[in-house]
């Protein structure tokens, strides 16, 4: 049922932003899966002309969603490489690689550890996020959407990594910078999967300080570094 809203009826961005909150929260709780006009529909309160109106489809709806959260974060991102560019050459990696996964982390978990590391909260944007990287790859028109959103990011990083590791081949570095991205995404899942033990080691139960925004930051950094400075793996070219 269409609910009324004391005050008159919603302005267009009002119901656009709703939609969108709504939207989020049905993925949140059951995956990209779950979502579905009809169920926007009765959580929001809209009617179907107006999610026509404001998305056209259901995927233009998930990009949208999509794109008001990774947004915020590119710029972010882009601001901090800025900084980071300016900054001594000693630990330039380090801050490289600190600007492009701490927006992301500081933006999708809490700064301070929770006392639950279960479930998150069904209003995280992380979830949203992941599950939408996830299809990304399979769905029609992927290469466009990733043009739009990452290809600016992408070549900042990558000409700002070759300043870092000029030795390393453009191959390799490119192999590095995607685990990186695998990496991130992995983590962008909560860190009760980051530490979550073997059977093995079951019985064991870590610290809070592992369960929070800059924990986490201070882990990958250290990870990712020593990752990018590894040898290189290229092969040589055999001679002709």
């Amino acid at each position: 049922m269409v609910r009324h809203f004391p005050g008159g009826p919603r302005s267009g961005e009002v119901t656009r932003g709703l939609i969108l909150d709504v939207a989020e929260r049905i993925c949140a709780r059951g995956g990209t899966e779950a979502l579905s006009v009809r169920a926007v529909c009765e959580e929001a309160g809209a009617n179907v002309a107006a999610i026509n109106y404001h998305f056209g489809s259901k995927q233009k709806l998930l990009e949208e969603m999509f794109s008001r959260r990774v947004t915020p974060l590119n710029d972010e991102r882009l601001r901090m490489l800025d900084v980071a560019l300016a900054g001594p050459q000693a630990t330039l990696l380090e801050r490289v690689v600190h600007s492009f996964i701490a927006p992301v982390i500081h933006g999708v978990m809490p700064e301070q550890p929770a006392a639950d590391h279960g479930a998150l909260d069904e209003g995280n944007s992380s979830l949203v996020v992941t599950q939408f990287l996830a299809r990304v790859y399979s769905m029609p028109g992927e290469e466009d959407f990733l043009k739009v959103h990452y290809e600016p990011v992408r070549s900042r990083f990558v000409l700002a990594l070759q300043l870092c590791l000029p030795a390393l081949s453009l191959r390799d570095l490119l192999w590095r910078y995607n685990l990186m991205v695998g990496a991130l995404i992995y983590a962008m899942a909560g860190p009760q999967r980051m530490t979550r033990p073997p059977v093995l080691f079951s019985n064991l139960r870590f610290n809070d300080d592992h369960g929070h925004s800059e924990a986490s930051v201070r882990q990958m950094t250290a990870f990712l570094v020593a990752g990018f400075r590894a040898p290189p793996c290229e092969l040589e070219t055999p001679p002709r």
